[in-house]
């Protein structure tokens, strides 16, 4: 079965992390672009063509994510905010939601379900368009 190619902003701090995150989506034949800061995050979102999905981190060295989620969610309301963190408890959960987070899974337990979670986000029509429900 044939997937249509999307375009995703794996924002990641973490070099095995990002690199892990971009094989696994490669593979499923979609375009990854990697930012490792928040302000690489947002200059490759205003400075290029658009993203189908954005992948957020909880911690970067020059900012909040949760502000990146309020400022990603401003820029381009329709796009899909998927975060991967290393922080479990509800009220993470709440708080990204809360900035506009569409799902939100953790590390390490998650990682392979990311790629269901990414393809589901696509093939329910997701990309640029509602907002899903489900974690």
């Amino acid at each position: 079965m044939s997937r249509q190619k999307r375009r995703v902003l794996c924002a990641e701090p973490h070099e095995d992390t990002c690199r892990l995150l971009t094989e696994l989506l490669a593979g499923q034949g979609h375009e990854v672009a990697t930012a490792k800061t928040v302000a690489e995050c947002l200059g490759l979102v205003r400075g290029g063509p658009r993203f189908d999905l954005y992948m957020l981190d909880d911690h970067y060295i020059d900012g909040s994510a949760i502000e990146l989620c309020r400022e990603l969610r401003r820029a381009t309301p329709d796009t899909p905010i998927l975060f991967f963190s290393s922080l479990a408890l509800q009220r993470d959960r709440d708080r990204a939601r809360a900035a506009g987070a569409d799902a939100y899974l953790t590390k390490p337990n998650d990682i392979f379900e990311i790629v269901q979670t990414v393809n589901s986000i696509f093939a329910h029509g997701r990309a640029r368009g509602a907002r899903p429900d489900a974690d």
